[in-house]
């Protein structure tokens, strides 16, 4: 709609651009029929009969390049056209202007000096017209296909983030679905709990567009969700650390982009192990990017056993390439047994 409105301002404003151009040249037609004692009715009527028709024959070709707009400007379709409203207006032009001729014998000495010489003044108008409208047109049918193309694009990569998505959820709702199963029997308080934590937190993954981005305060949400469902499973063994700066929480960020990795380094720190497991999730701004830190203990010789296939971080750089177009918005690192994923989510692109 807002393309439409701009290229119709643009066809609007070279109109006005060329109507413009044409009253210059009926007001220099005007005083030029004045300086060679042509009386001041006929002078008039005139010059207002060019300006009208060739104001008008430009509109109709402006209409004829927008409803059958050609690949080629000079064919004979289009020069066809801008002669034969040549002809009809310099005919036309005669035929108002003769009526305020004094007599018929005056209309020769009329016709071979300014009769000719306005005919190639409507000719270069209605070139000069038909050129720009053309390249107008050009320029609109380009806007709208690369439009179209990017429509298209942006479908593609809904499907395709819609499908990375979809991948991250059974894993958890398979895990989840199995401690309901054992807490019923064990704890059944907490398995109810459980359930209404899952519940809860499947509604906001499910009618989230994956290819939306919400603020950080929302993301954080969801996530308090999917880690006190992970609480109900391992207990006091698991402790998540919050660092978030106030002016951070309104921040954009992907949606659902932070589930995979804290699922990571609940898998990493807890799956296998008795000791208690820190995660650590630090938030900060720097130079228009959104960092979100994310730290666990990773002991890399007992977990070679368990090791995945990285098919979650690889789906989240997938992800942010198709939103941003950028690589290197995912790194990690591990130090000190402690492993880290960054997380950069440009601001300036959104």
């Amino acid at each position: 709609m807002k393309d439409q409105i701009q290229t119709t301002n643009i066809s609007v404003m070279r109109m006005v651009q060329a109507i413009i151009l044409i009253a210059c040249f009926a007001i220099i037609n005007y005083l030029v029929l004045s300086s060679f004692s042509f009386s001041t009715n006929f002078s008039l009527a005139d010059a207002l009969s060019f300006f009208g028709f060739t104001s008008l024959f430009t509109v109709l070709i402006f209409t004829i390049q927008r409803n059958h707009h050609s690949k080629l400007v000079l064919n004979s379709q289009n020069i066809g056209t801008v002669l034969f409203f040549v002809l009809l207006g310099s005919y036309f032009n005669y035929l108002v202007a003769s009526n305020f001729l004094e007599s018929k014998d005056s209309y020769v000495g009329y016709f071979w000096t300014f009769t000719l010489m306005k005919s190639l003044f409507i000719l270069l108008i209605l070139f000069i017209s038909l050129f720009i409208f053309w390249i107008d047109q050009q320029k609109i049918q380009e806007v709208q296909f690369q439009n179209f193309v990017i429509e298209k694009e942006r479908e593609a990569s809904k499907i395709q983030l819609n499908s990375l998505q979809q991948q991250f959820k059974p894993h958890f709702l398979f895990n989840s679905l199995n401690s309901i199963n054992a807490l019923t029997i064990q704890n059944p308080e907490e398995a109810r709990r459980m359930i209404h934590l899952l519940s809860e937190f499947m509604r906001g993954a499910v009618k989230e567009d994956q290819s939306a981005l919400v603020p950080l305060e929302q993301e954080i949400n969801h996530i308090q969700l999917y880690t006190n469902i992970e609480k109900v499973r391992f207990g006091e063994r698991l402790t998540v650390n919050y660092s978030i700066p106030e002016e951070c929480k309104e921040l954009l960020i992907p949606s659902l982009i932070l589930q995979p990795i804290i699922e990571n380094a609940i898998k990493y720190g807890l799956y296998g192990h008795t000791e208690n497991v820190t995660i650590d999730i630090k938030v900060h701004s720097k130079e228009n990017y959104l960092i979100v830190e994310i730290a666990n203990p990773h002991d890399s010789n007992t977990q070679l056993s368990s090791k995945g296939t990285g098919y979650g971080l690889s789906s989240i750089r997938k992800k942010m390439l198709i939103l941003f177009n950028q690589y290197n918005l995912l790194l990690t690192n591990e130090k000190n047994g402690i492993f880290t994923t960054t997380l950069k989510i440009p601001q300036n692109e959104i």
